[in-house]
């Protein structure tokens, strides 16, 4: 039995190996096809639509039945339904993008989808029929806002603007291109810029604003040819041209269009020659070169005459193709209200999202504001709490300073009399005791003693004098300290006496010194605190406490 499956496997394997090969070799080609075309697709309009068809004719033949070449089959008929709008041939390019639409459809894709409903939109705009336009660039609005599609969401825009060219809404045309080539700049896609600016630039021209139109159709054809888009090019030159033979420049009309022409030939776009042709004849007629004018006259009437039996034809193709459109809009517009649902129900989504983040954000911003209304709130009453307890210990703390004042004063009242007391004594003595006779001399001693004994009670008092001056210039002799490090301990004690408001007598009594010492001490305070002749040594010193 084994020595059956051996040959069997050798024979199966040498015939369905070529087909392997081949088979892979035709995808290889078909990739390559379509990657060359999309290169080249803007600068050799010729050679991409080869490439294209090549690529097509070889999914029909090989693989019409397989999924992964059906969207790339599909890509390749909206680049063909290009092509053929930018001959005229609306009815063939219609019919692409409908079996583009159904292509995907069947293999699921939705994230294209925007650009083929995009590109039937075009269509409808250039038949006229602005309903239809709006129908499909709704869709693809929808669709690129789903998938956060920017370059597909820019196109849109622009087309809307397009649109409300065309029915008159000039406003919102006017909003619609200037929003587009905020977007465009915003993601620096040298394409989308171009065409923003171009569209954009053909808004102004229609409304007669020739000289505004310059700049965008510049930075368009800037753009084109940085992008090497041999096609937006032809087209930028043509409106440029446009734009100067307005203004009265007909010699730089005449060099663009001229340019135009060329590059129309060379793309075998014959169906834009005429327009171009039409523009030469009439710059010619400006410069009154009639003969030029003429012969350029006759060349527009050619191709119109060529472009318009070929629309003749078209019209017939058009019926046709917009009859099969009906019947396929009625399946797909169920198939497109699914998708509408999903998009609102994501819109929604969102939608709540957005009202559940600002419900968060205003209950955060009302909570910081009620924390931050509590904190001042609690730090204003427990300053006022501190500044109530404060001016409440400084009144008491001034009842105990004033009250030790007093008692000084006091004190140094008692002293005074003191001082005056002995001098009576001494007085006494000497007039009294001192050479008296005895029995004088008992009674003289026994009335001494008695002043005496009322002397010590004074002096009693008088010996917490010193305590008491510590107690109240405690904090005073601390700031002296501070404030005037070169004044010595006896300085500052005499500043404290001073504060008291005592004389000098008095002063000179305490610390038991001269009077010119009290004075030479003075001297020596106002020099070190730096104090103006014209103030008060003890207004100064009281005004410090």
């Amino acid at each position: 039995m084994r020595s059956l499956i051996y040959p069997v496997l050798v024979v199966f394997f040498l015939v369905k190996a070529p087909l392997f090969s081949q088979v892979k070799n035709d995808s290889i080609q078909v990739e390559e096809l379509y990657a060359k075309a999309l290169e080249i697709k803007d600068s050799d309009i010729v050679e991409a639509k080869k490439n294209f068809e090549s690529a097509l004719e070889i999914i029909d033949k090989k693989f019409s039945n397989k999924n992964e070449f059906l969207l790339k089959k599909a890509s390749i008929l909206e680049q063909l339904a290009y092509f053929l709008r930018r001959e005229n041939k609306f009815g063939p390019a219609l019919k692409n993008l409908q079996e583009s639409l159904k292509l995907k459809r069947r293999i699921g894709e939705t994230y294209t989808l925007g650009y083929t409903y995009s590109q039937t939109a075009w269509l409808w705009l250039y038949q006229s029929e602005f309903k239809k336009t709006k129908i499909n660039l709704d869709s693809a609005y929808t669709l690129s806002k789903k998938y956060n599609n920017i370059n597909e969401t820019i196109r849109t825009i622009s087309r809307y603007g397009i649109l409300y060219e065309n029915i008159n809404e000039n406003t919102q045309a006017e909003e619609h291109h200037l929003k587009a080539i905020k977007l465009a700049d915003s993601v620096n896609e040298t394409k989308l810029i171009a065409s923003a600016n171009s569209y954009y630039a053909f808004f102004l021209r229609r409304q007669k604003r020739y000289k505004e139109n310059i700049p965008y159709l510049q930075r368009s054809i800037e753009m084109h040819q940085k992008a090497n888009n041999q096609i937006g090019l032809e087209s930028g030159y043509f409106a440029l041209g446009v734009t100067y033979r307005v203004l009265g420049m007909p010699k730089k009309a005449i060099e663009l269009y001229n340019k135009a022409i060329a590059m129309s030939k060379a793309q075998k776009n014959e169906a834009v020659l005429h327009s171009r042709y039409m523009g030469l004849s009439n710059s010619y007629a400006d410069l009154q070169d009639y003969k030029k004018a003429y012969e350029y006259h006759m060349e527009y009437h050619k191709w119109w005459v060529k472009v318009r039996n070929e629309k003749n034809y078209q019209k017939m193709a058009d019926l046709e193709s917009q009859y099969k459109y009906e019947q396929q809009r009625s399946v797909d517009s169920l198939q497109f209200a699914q998708e509408k649902r999903e998009v609102e129900l994501v819109a929604k989504a969102e939608a709540s999202k957005r009202k559940l983040y600002f419900v968060l954000l205003l209950v955060t911003a009302i909570g910081a504001v009620s924390i931050g209304y509590l904190v001042r709130r609690n730090y204003l009453q427990r300053s006022k709490l501190a500044r109530t307890t404060y001016e409440n210990e400084k009144r008491i703390l001034d009842q105990e300073i004033n009250a030790k004042e007093e008692d000084i004063k006091r004190l140094i009242a008692d002293n005074s009399m003191r001082l005056a007391f002995k001098e009576d004594l001494l007085d006494k003595i000497k007039s009294e005791v001192i050479g008296g006779k005895p029995e004088d001399i008992k009674k003289s001693l026994n009335s001494l003693t008695t002043q005496l004994r009322l002397q010590i009670e004074t002096e009693s008092k008088l010996s917490g004098l010193q305590e008491k001056i510590d107690s109240v210039n405690q904090n005073f002799d601390t700031m002296l300290q501070t404030s005037y490090p070169e004044l010595t301990k006896g300085e500052r004690e005499v500043c404290a006496l001073l504060r008291l408001n005592l004389s000098i007598k008095e002063i000179m009594t305490i610390r038991n010194v001269s009077s010119d010492s009290v004075k030479s001490m003075r001297r020596r305070i106002r020099k070190k605190m730096e104090i103006p002749s014209e103030i008060e040594l003890e207004k100064f010193i009281q005004d410090l406490a």
